[in-house]
């Protein structure tokens, strides 16, 4: 299963765009927006993985029918 990753209005753009907005000139903010990029990237990569597993699991009516 393939999502568009071109679409730039998703909630993390939006999250990261709202974040970028609010801490402007502060360093403390910069490293705020990286951190939440990081843990963001990490929920994405496990989702990703999460999604990969369940495309090879069987159907749930052909285990049921076992």
């Amino acid at each position: 299963m393939q999502s568009d990753r071109s679409d730039s209005s998703g909630p993390i753009t939006q999250r990261v765009h709202s974040l970028t907005t609010a801490a402007t000139g502060d360093t403390r903010g910069k490293h705020r927006i990286q951190a939440e990029l990081k843990r963001l990237e990490q929920e994405t990569r496990f989702l990703e993985e999460e999604l990969e597993q369940l495309d090879k699991m069987e159907k749930a009516s052909a285990a049921c029918k076992e």
